[in-house]
């Protein structure tokens, strides 16, 4: 590559044969050419290693990092640190983008001079296509108000996938290695720390959800990284920004609700310690989750279920989820 990159576009590789030159292609045909493309091969068992390398013979823009295998986390953190632009980007390696991604990233980010730009997601699914945000706004926030965005879950997702960053506000910063949910962990102050981001919720970000991927499995002990995410960002949110106190109280009860269903939507799973401290949790806030005006309606009446045993909260939950099967068809 004879010039410096507007954009380094990391992609995290692992034993994703299938999925990676529609990946890959989608990102070389942007229309915004000026990329450099890091394909961090994460140790992979399969074929991706040496597709990764195919793929450099045909596109200069390419450069493949081949490591040990350290996780999702430390393959991005790879990324960062051998970025030669001053710009990145993360694109999981068994997603895809539309044409003009980046080239919406970037003149958002250039027309703001923001820090941080987003679009939106498309979720894919096996049977349907799901728009993250039913509707197309563009706005302009400080940092600080993308943060609460992230945490009242509205028109922001904490993906790190479909955003844009200067790199220079990773100084300091970096992906959690070794914890599932690694987006949860940095990017509230990730965003709080900068000021001012651009939004455009137009879906520009294909969100693959396999049946056999990480975020759709069974529940693991891992799972309860979630909450730990979410309790350093209530931390984070009382001890610099306690104006956002109930939104942080929110996700931080979130998460248990989260986790707490992948518990009991587990087929064969015991009950252990975990389970007993997140119940612990719910019931003996009981009070100040139903006061907190972010709490929907559904969720007041499956928390109120539980203080008569996770057999009623489970009753629930699940007649709840199999009317929403029904309504999406």
């Amino acid at each position: 590559m004879e010039h410096k990159p507007l954009i380094s576009v990391v992609v995290p590789v692992y034993n994703v044969e299938k999925y990676l030159d529609k990946c890959v292609q989608s990102i070389r045909a942007q229309s915004l050419p000026q990329l450099e493309i890091l394909l961090v091969d994460d140790g992979s068992t399969d074929g991706s290693g040496a597709m990764c390398d195919s793929c450099a013979k045909e596109d200069d823009r390419i450069r493949v990092i081949h490591k040990e295998n350290g996780g999702l986390a430390d393959a991005r953190n790879r990324g960062i640190d051998e970025a030669a632009a001053d710009l990145v980007a993360f694109i999981d390696s068994d997603d895809f983008i539309e044409p003009d991604m980046m080239e919406l990233l970037y003149t958002n980010m250039q027309r703001e001079n923001a820090d941080v730009s987003i679009c939106g997601i498309y979720h894919l699914y096996a049977d349907k296509l799901k728009r993250e945000s039913a509707t197309v706004d563009y706005t302009t926030l400080s940092g600080v108000e993308a943060a609460a965005l992230v945490l009242r879950g509205d028109k922001i997702s904490v993906n790190a996938v479909n955003k844009l960053f200067k790199k220079e506000i990773f100084n300091g910063i970096r992906f959690p290695v070794g914890k599932l949910s690694e987006d949860a962990f940095i990017m509230v102050k990730l965003l709080a720390g900068v000021k001012t981001v651009v939004i455009d919720t137009a879906p520009k970000y294909y969100y693959v959800h396999r049946e056999d991927s990480i975020t759709t499995s069974r529940y693991k002990p891992r799972d309860m990284n979630v909450i730990e995410a979410y309790t350093e960002n209530r931390r984070f949110i009382q001890q610099n920004h306690p104006e956002y106190m109930e939104l942080a109280d929110f996700r931080y009860y979130w998460a248990h609700f989260y986790v707490l269903d992948k518990m009991l939507k587990t087929e064969g799973y015991v009950r252990d310690a975990d389970y007993k401290k997140i119940v612990r949790t719910l019931r003996a806030n009981y009070f100040h989750i139903l006061r907190n005006r972010y709490t929907g309606t559904k969720r007041k009446i499956a928390l109120t279920a539980l203080l008569l045993g996770g057999w009623a909260y489970a009753l629930i939950t699940s007649a709840y989820h199999k009317k929403q099967r029904k309504l999406v068809g």
